[in-house]
């Protein structure tokens, strides 16, 4: 992206909303899986997002070619959307054995494993810095549940349940990360999630209980709303901050996500003390989830640095010729 096309202000506010939300978005997750399980409200989730992307992709008349691209393709865009299906499901349920602060610390994983899943499919190198900031990432979690190491050592407890199914979150988000970059070869990213939010209703249905709805509280109800909302102007305005902005600035401003988490946290028990979904993190804890944050960052704004690095070599280069 060519200076003259980039917004930076517009991008980082973009990409800030979407922070903000996804950081918002598994205390909301929390309080609304007291009154409907987990699959179904993923399920409404996508059906609202897939719906709205729809009626949107219909009007531009931009659907997805699903139909003209190789069968390898679709066999590619159906574990993509499995692959996503898995992250939203399994992040969820997580939060039926872990607080939010905890599912959104490990969640942070993603990067680790995008950086090794690019290394691995994609041969990108393994720089410097993302080394600095993976060995971050470790040493934040670490310092993150550093009360908490020898229960997570015991498979017999809630709470490394539920850190595994997070894990299982950051796997299954992974693969359809590395998949989305090779299908942005034969659509657009809003086509990707329009397929992946049907697919993923889909094979949804045998699992999920849709008269819970019906069993709601008010207060549940607009939980349910804010979360469907929350996927279409979350990944809306990603989408948008990447056309307006560097996409490694973007995913530096998205891992500032758990802070947001820590801080509507921190409020909920400042004006209710007796709130029961919350760590009550103490400094070192919060140490570690600063310390994420800082290496999700550095690896993210790697190719930004690289780029840098390498245009001064090339002005050297030019000025000593």
């Amino acid at each position: 992206m060519s200076q003259a096309q980039q917004n930076h202000v517009a991008g980082f506010l973009l990409s800030l909303t979407a922070a903000l939300l996804w950081g918002l978005l598994p205390i909301a997750l929390k309080e609304l899986l007291a009154g409907m399980d987990a699959s179904t409200v993923v399920w409404y989730r996508f059906m609202v997002a897939g719906l709205v992307l729809g009626l949107w992709l219909a009007y531009k008349n931009s659907l997805p070619p699903i139909f003209k691209v190789p069968v390898k393709e679709r066999w590619l865009l159906f574990i993509a959307a499995l692959g996503l299906c898995g992250n939203y499901y399994y992040f969820s349920l997580s939060l039926n054995y872990v607080n939010a602060e905890t599912s959104e610390a490990v969640i942070q994983l993603t990067t680790l494993f995008l950086i090794l899943g690019g290394v691995i499919v994609y041969k990108e190198p393994f720089v410097g810095i993302q080394k600095i900031g993976t060995g971050l990432i470790v040493l934040g979690l670490l310092l993150f549940f550093n009360d908490r190491l020898q229960v997570l050592a015991s498979l017999d407890n809630q709470e490394t349940i539920g850190v595994l199914i997070v894990v299982a979150a950051a796997i299954t988000w992974t693969v359809y990360a590395l998949l989305q970059k090779r299908l942005l070869h034969d659509f657009s990213s809003v086509q990707i999630l329009f397929s992946i939010y049907v697919v993923s209703a889909i094979v949804l249905i045998p699992i999920i209980t849709p008269s819970a709805l019906l069993q709601l509280t008010q207060f549940q109800w607009w939980l349910l709303i804010f979360c469907c909302a929350n996927t279409l102007i979350a990944y809306g305005s990603f989408a948008e901050a990447l056309n307006l902005w560097d996409a490694s600035k973007v995913s530096a401003t998205l891992a500032l996500a758990p802070l947001f988490t820590i801080m509507g946290l921190k409020l909920i028990v400042f004006f209710n003390p007796d709130y029961a979904f919350s760590d009550r993190l103490s400094l070192l804890s919060i140490l570690g989830a600063l310390l994420l944050i800082i290496g999700s960052a550095l690896t993210a704004l790697m190719p930004v640095i690289s780029q840098r690095r390498a245009a001064r070599n090339a002005s050297a280069r030019v000025t000593a010729n």
